[in-house]
């Protein structure tokens, strides 16, 4: 009798210690049913980024600075122009550039409202409104080939982040679906990016404007 319950007591320490196998429901098993983070969670573009800083490679506009308040002309509330960009001190190598505009949205997912990809590594700047100088992607907000102007749903200020991409390499977007989104560009970009600017805006939409967002015309 005795021996019986010391195997027993055994049995159950060595349970304790186990590991949870896959699917294991007991507590500190992941299970099946356990809840992750939803879809397209989190900054996707910002972990697109290389961990090296180059501080020489610089986003910039002449009509806004970095940190500070978007043009109304810029925005759904206005004619909803792309801003004018520059940029300067891409890294050596560099054979390639991608312009990602981004927001995250209340709930951690990204939304991507600009995309250019394919721009030519001598290219050093942008018009307003340009659409020439490289290939355009869709974006999320609205599902077209265009910029979308921030136009974000509710009260206050809201941040949008334009992310130069310098790459060593055109990224292999042969097999990818056409129009190009945004995350098959991001796989296609990886192990290719060299470094990474930003340009961070501010957005708030006027007293009085909707909670929701209306329709977005399409544009010419």
């Amino acid at each position: 009798m005795r021996l019986r319950l010391l195997m027993l007591l055994m049995s159950g320490l060595l349970i304790g210690v186990l590991p949870a196998a896959p699917g294991d429901t007991r507590k500190g098993g992941k299970g099946k049913g356990s809840k992750g983070a939803p879809a397209g969670a989190g900054d996707l573009v910002d972990a697109a980024k290389p961990s090296e800083k180059h501080p020489t490679f610089r986003l910039t506009s002449p009509a806004v600075k970095d940190g500070e308040k978007l043009p109304v002309e810029f925005t759904g509330d206005g004619p909803g122009a792309s801003p004018p960009l520059a940029w300067t001190g891409a890294p050596r190598g560099t054979q390639s550039f991608v312009l990602i505009m981004h927001h995250l949205d209340p709930e951690g997912r990204t939304k991507v409202y600009w995309i250019m990809h394919d721009i030519a590594a001598h290219t050093t700047a942008a018009a307003k409104n340009a659409t020439d100088f490289g290939q355009m992607g869709v974006s999320t907000v609205h599902d077209r080939m265009e910029y979308a102007p921030p136009h974000s749903q509710g009260p206050g200020e809201k941040r949008y982040v334009l992310t130069l991409f310098a790459l060593s390499t055109k990224p292999d977007l042969a097999k990818a679906e056409r129009p190009v989104t945004f995350e098959p560009l991001l796989a296609a970009m990886k192990g290719k990016v060299l470094a990474a600017a930003d340009l961070t805006v501010l957005y708030a939409r006027p007293s009085g404007s909707g909670a929701s967002e209306p329709a977005r015309p399409p544009r010419k």
